[in-house]
């Protein structure tokens, strides 16, 4: 089987630096109670990793970061996700003399940063691009009730009548979706509404490379397209969307343990990527089963 290795692929910096963080951790604060707020990165075997180092995860999607940490001991240390908290987590840890490890993408902090200036600015509105409950869209959301969330071109009709006629719009998105659907949404609201629109497109570089390199591929020398990541992964989910989208055969997996075999069944080439939170051995060990087939 010929194996085209997409690149780049897998590990952005963010998450590098959000692991190595996590990690020192688990060392410099062994002995204490060390939690997990949330998924640090969204990818199993990575969360497995910290979890064995003697991290406890903690989740539960009926309560808010915020309330989550509420029912954790005092005088405990929590690590925070990659993908950006409620600021009003801060508060929490202060009442409860919690110490914080913040590994927050220097992305998300971009955006975060440029959501609370125009919050200002008096003759601004913002709209904010990005998926449902995800943790990213979730720490934008905290920010202000005022922020309209817009996830597809069908809810651009939902938010609408929220819309002041005489403020200009922000419009920003979450880092990791796709560049296509992005543009279609911009494009919409720009159709739809009269007022001055500002679009800052806040997709981080790493996501925007891994997506152009999918769009590079060439659909009739590549018969599958196999992206490696979490269920969870917004960006690996991405991946697949546009693997799809330009007429190739695309699946996700977690390792290559979820290959099967009809999908090889008269294929003679197939590429591999990865999500952003990928570990290599993962990527290496499917690369190297595609090539003895």
């Amino acid at each position: 089987m010929k194996v085209v290795k997409v690149t780049p692929r897998g590990y952005c910096l963010g998450v590098v630096k959000s692991i190595k963080w996590a990690k020192e951790a688990a060392v410099k604060y062994a002995g204490r109670q060390i939690y997990m707020l949330g998924y640090l990165v969204h990818n199993k075997h990575v969360i497995d990793e910290i979890v064995n180092l003697g991290v406890i995860p903690v989740n539960d999607f009926k309560l808010n970061r915020p309330a989550l940490m509420q029912t954790l001991p005092d005088n405990a240390v929590v690590i925070l996700s990659a993908h950006g908290g409620d600021d009003r987590i801060k508060d929490v840890a202060a009442q409860k003399n919690i110490t914080l490890v913040d590994t927050e993408c220097e992305w998300v902090t971009v955006t975060k940063n440029l959501i609370k200036e125009y919050l200002a600015k008096p003759d601004y509105q913002i709209i904010f691009i990005g998926k449902h409950f995800h943790p990213e869209t979730n720490a934008m959301l905290a920010l202000s009730p005022s922020i309209n969330l817009v996830t597809t071109k069908q809810e651009v009709d939902n938010i609408l009548p929220n819309l002041d006629p005489t403020k200009k719009i922000l419009i920003t998105n979450q880092t990791t979706l796709s560049k296509i659907d992005i543009e279609a949404i911009v494009k919409k609201i720009k159709t739809l509404v009269p007022n001055e629109i500002l679009f800052k497109n806040d997709l981080c570089n790493a996501t925007l490379e891994r997506q152009n390199a999918i769009l590079n591929l060439d659909p009739t020398t590549i018969d599958l397209l196999l992206v490696v990541g979490d269920e969870r992964s917004s960006n690996t989910l991405k991946l697949v969307a546009m693997g799809e989208q330009i007429g190739i055969e695309s699946y996700r997996i977690n390792d290559k343990n979820d290959i099967q075999s009809t999908w090889l069944a008269n294929k003679t080439c197939v590429a591999v990527t990865a999500g952003a939170s990928t570990p290599s051995i993962i990527q290496l060990e499917v690369i190297r089963y595609l090539e003895q087939i």
